[in-house]
Protein backbone atom coordinates (compact mmCIF):
# COMPACT_ATOMS: atom_id res chain seq x y z
CA UNK A 1 0.00 0.00 0.00
CA UNK A 2 2.42 2.59 1.05
CA UNK A 3 4.98 1.58 -2.28
CA UNK A 4 1.00 2.75 -4.37
CA UNK A 5 0.80 6.08 -2.21
CA UNK A 6 4.78 6.58 -3.24
CA UNK A 7 4.30 6.16 -6.89
CA UNK A 8 1.08 8.18 -7.25
CA UNK A 9 3.03 11.02 -5.34
CA UNK A 10 5.87 10.46 -7.53
CA UNK A 11 3.51 10.51 -11.06
CA UNK A 12 1.84 13.64 -9.25
CA UNK A 13 5.05 15.25 -8.34
CA UNK A 14 6.08 14.84 -12.56
CA UNK A 15 2.61 15.55 -14.03
CA UNK A 16 2.73 18.98 -11.67
CA UNK A 17 6.11 19.70 -12.62
CA UNK A 18 5.54 19.45 -16.40
CA UNK A 19 2.39 21.21 -16.53
CA UNK A 20 4.49 24.20 -14.19
CA UNK A 21 6.82 23.97 -17.09
CA UNK A 22 4.04 24.54 -20.03
CA UNK A 23 2.64 27.58 -17.99
CA UNK A 24 6.25 28.73 -17.81
CA UNK A 25 7.10 28.11 -21.32
CA UNK A 26 3.35 30.19 -22.42
CA UNK A 27 3.87 33.49 -20.19
CA UNK A 28 7.62 33.64 -21.63
CA UNK A 29 5.57 33.29 -24.95
CA UNK A 30 3.49 36.05 -23.98
CA UNK A 31 5.57 38.03 -23.08
CA UNK A 32 7.80 38.05 -26.41
CA UNK A 33 4.60 38.11 -28.23
CA UNK A 34 3.75 41.45 -26.13
CA UNK A 35 7.20 42.99 -26.60
CA UNK A 36 7.31 42.85 -30.24
CA UNK A 37 3.69 44.73 -30.18
CA UNK A 38 5.27 47.57 -28.19
CA UNK A 39 5.03 50.86 -30.15
CA UNK A 40 8.14 53.16 -29.86
CA UNK A 41 8.53 56.39 -28.29
CA UNK A 42 9.33 57.87 -31.31
CA UNK A 43 8.71 56.52 -34.73
CA UNK A 44 11.88 55.43 -37.25
CA UNK A 45 10.04 57.60 -39.92
CA UNK A 46 10.17 60.90 -42.02
CA UNK A 47 7.91 62.21 -44.58
CA UNK A 48 9.04 61.91 -48.18
CA UNK A 49 7.68 62.94 -51.51
CA UNK A 50 5.13 60.61 -53.28
CA UNK A 51 6.29 61.26 -56.36
CA UNK A 52 9.73 61.43 -57.83
CA UNK A 53 10.83 64.27 -60.32
CA UNK A 54 10.07 61.78 -63.71
CA UNK A 55 6.78 60.82 -62.12
CA UNK A 56 5.97 64.34 -60.54
CA UNK A 57 6.20 65.44 -64.81
CA UNK A 58 4.13 62.47 -66.07
CA UNK A 59 1.42 64.03 -63.35
CA UNK A 60 1.56 67.61 -64.22
CA UNK A 61 1.05 66.93 -67.73
CA UNK A 62 -1.50 63.91 -66.91
CA UNK A 63 -3.82 66.84 -64.73
CA UNK A 64 -3.78 68.86 -68.00
CA UNK A 65 -4.50 66.38 -70.19
CA UNK A 66 -7.47 64.77 -68.25
CA UNK A 67 -8.95 68.40 -66.57
CA UNK A 68 -12.29 67.05 -66.25
CA UNK A 69 -10.72 63.69 -64.40
CA UNK A 70 -9.36 62.92 -61.07
CA UNK A 71 -5.54 61.56 -61.18
CA UNK A 72 -4.89 59.54 -58.31
CA UNK A 73 -1.47 58.49 -57.28
CA UNK A 74 0.07 54.68 -56.69
CA UNK A 75 -3.50 53.19 -55.76
CA UNK A 76 -3.47 49.35 -56.04
CA UNK A 77 -5.36 47.57 -58.75
CA UNK A 78 -7.61 45.65 -56.52
CA UNK A 79 -8.84 49.02 -55.22
CA UNK A 80 -10.93 49.54 -58.43
CA UNK A 81 -11.59 46.01 -59.23
CA UNK A 82 -12.74 42.74 -58.00
CA UNK A 83 -13.27 39.04 -58.96
CA UNK A 84 -16.44 38.31 -61.16
CA UNK A 85 -19.76 37.46 -59.24
CA UNK A 86 -19.58 33.95 -61.51
CA UNK A 87 -17.07 32.76 -59.09
CA UNK A 88 -19.36 32.51 -56.38
CA UNK A 89 -20.44 28.45 -57.02
CA UNK A 90 -23.90 28.01 -55.68
CA UNK A 91 -24.99 24.77 -53.40
CA UNK A 92 -25.32 22.31 -56.09
CA UNK A 93 -21.86 21.91 -57.00
CA UNK A 94 -19.54 19.98 -54.84
CA UNK A 95 -17.98 21.18 -51.51
CA UNK A 96 -14.84 20.16 -52.98
CA UNK A 97 -15.51 21.91 -56.46
CA UNK A 98 -16.39 25.26 -54.39
CA UNK A 99 -13.25 24.72 -51.66
CA UNK A 100 -11.36 24.80 -54.89
CA UNK A 101 -12.44 27.47 -56.38
CA UNK A 102 -12.32 29.76 -53.35
CA UNK A 103 -8.81 28.25 -52.66
CA UNK A 104 -8.06 29.97 -56.69
CA UNK A 105 -9.69 32.86 -56.14
CA UNK A 106 -7.40 33.76 -52.67
CA UNK A 107 -4.37 32.33 -54.33
CA UNK A 108 -5.29 35.17 -57.29
CA UNK A 109 -5.81 37.90 -54.68
CA UNK A 110 -2.88 36.58 -53.15
CA UNK A 111 -0.42 36.91 -56.23
CA UNK A 112 -2.12 40.88 -57.49
CA UNK A 113 -1.91 41.76 -53.26
CA UNK A 114 0.17 45.01 -53.68
CA UNK A 115 0.04 45.58 -57.19
CA UNK A 116 -0.23 49.03 -58.23
CA UNK A 117 0.36 51.61 -61.14
CA UNK A 118 1.81 54.72 -60.50
CA UNK A 119 -1.34 57.24 -61.73
CA UNK A 120 -5.14 56.40 -61.87
CA UNK A 121 -6.57 57.87 -64.24
CA UNK A 122 -10.73 58.40 -63.02
CA UNK A 123 -13.79 60.13 -63.48
CA UNK A 124 -15.50 62.45 -61.02
CA UNK A 125 -17.68 59.40 -59.58
CA UNK A 126 -14.78 56.94 -59.29
CA UNK A 127 -14.98 55.49 -62.39
CA UNK A 128 -11.31 54.34 -63.49
CA UNK A 129 -10.83 55.02 -67.68
CA UNK A 130 -6.80 54.30 -67.88
CA UNK A 131 -3.81 53.78 -65.73
CA UNK A 132 -0.38 55.05 -66.49
CA UNK A 133 2.96 53.48 -65.35
CA UNK A 134 6.18 55.68 -65.30
CA UNK A 135 8.80 53.63 -64.55
CA UNK A 136 11.62 54.18 -62.11
CA UNK A 137 15.38 53.45 -61.30
CA UNK A 138 14.44 49.90 -61.90
CA UNK A 139 13.10 49.12 -64.74
CA UNK A 140 8.98 47.79 -65.42
CA UNK A 141 9.69 43.87 -65.90
CA UNK A 142 8.17 42.46 -69.08
CA UNK A 143 6.18 40.33 -66.71
CA UNK A 144 4.73 42.58 -64.84
CA UNK A 145 3.95 44.75 -67.72
CA UNK A 146 1.88 41.92 -69.21
CA UNK A 147 0.52 41.01 -66.28
CA UNK A 148 -0.99 44.29 -65.78
CA UNK A 149 -1.72 44.83 -69.43
CA UNK A 150 -3.91 41.61 -69.51
CA UNK A 151 -5.49 42.18 -66.33
CA UNK A 152 -6.56 45.93 -66.96
CA UNK A 153 -7.55 45.24 -71.00
CA UNK A 154 -10.04 42.10 -69.39
CA UNK A 155 -11.46 45.23 -67.34
CA UNK A 156 -11.89 47.33 -69.98
CA UNK A 157 -9.53 49.89 -68.86
CA UNK A 158 -6.55 51.50 -71.12
CA UNK A 159 -3.27 51.08 -69.41
CA UNK A 160 0.53 52.25 -70.95
CA UNK A 161 3.75 52.78 -69.94
CA UNK A 162 5.53 56.95 -70.18
CA UNK A 163 8.34 59.09 -68.60
CA UNK A 164 8.71 62.79 -68.94
CA UNK A 165 10.82 62.34 -71.91
CA UNK A 166 8.27 60.17 -73.71
CA UNK A 167 4.89 61.61 -73.25
CA UNK A 168 2.09 60.98 -75.80
CA UNK A 169 0.47 64.31 -77.12
CA UNK A 170 -2.98 65.26 -75.01
CA UNK A 171 -4.68 63.53 -79.06
CA UNK A 172 -3.33 60.47 -78.19
CA UNK A 173 -3.89 59.93 -74.52
CA UNK A 174 -7.69 60.90 -74.63
CA UNK A 175 -8.17 58.54 -77.28
CA UNK A 176 -6.51 55.90 -75.49
CA UNK A 177 -8.20 56.14 -72.12
CA UNK A 178 -11.29 58.10 -73.28
CA UNK A 179 -11.64 56.74 -77.17
CA UNK A 180 -12.33 60.67 -78.47
CA UNK A 181 -11.09 61.06 -81.92
CA UNK A 182 -7.62 62.85 -81.95
CA UNK A 183 -7.94 66.58 -83.23
CA UNK A 184 -5.41 65.53 -86.04
CA UNK A 185 -4.66 62.11 -88.02
CA UNK A 186 -2.61 59.74 -86.26
CA UNK A 187 -0.14 59.58 -88.96
CA UNK A 188 0.75 63.58 -88.08
CA UNK A 189 1.24 62.90 -84.31
CA UNK A 190 4.01 62.84 -82.61
CA UNK A 191 5.10 62.12 -78.93
CA UNK A 192 7.83 63.93 -77.41
CA UNK A 193 9.78 61.12 -77.82
CA UNK A 194 9.62 60.46 -81.05
CA UNK A 195 8.54 56.74 -79.96
CA UNK A 196 6.49 55.18 -82.76
CA UNK A 197 6.26 51.75 -81.26
CA UNK A 198 3.42 53.75 -78.52
CA UNK A 199 1.08 54.10 -81.67
CA UNK A 200 1.10 50.82 -82.95
CA UNK A 201 0.24 49.75 -79.43
CA UNK A 202 -2.78 52.28 -79.28
CA UNK A 203 -3.85 50.73 -82.91
CA UNK A 204 -3.76 47.04 -81.42
CA UNK A 205 -5.79 48.03 -77.92
CA UNK A 206 -7.94 50.26 -79.77
CA UNK A 207 -9.26 47.44 -82.29
CA UNK A 208 -9.36 45.52 -79.33
CA UNK A 209 -12.14 47.50 -77.43
CA UNK A 210 -13.96 48.22 -80.77
CA UNK A 211 -14.56 44.57 -81.14
CA UNK A 212 -14.02 42.39 -77.76
CA UNK A 213 -15.52 39.15 -79.00
CA UNK A 214 -13.08 38.67 -81.97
Amino acid sequence: MNAWTVIVSGLSLLVGIMLGALLWACWLRRRKSGDKLRLPDRWPLRSRLIVNGNEQEVWRSLRSIFHEHAVMVKIPILRFTRLHETQNLNSKHSVKIRADARLKSEQWLEMLDGLHTTFTVCTMDGKVVGCVDVPGKLELTKASRELKEALLLDCGIAYTVVNAFNLPDASTMRELFLGEMPVHPVEHQVTLGGDSEFHADLTAFTKQQANPAG
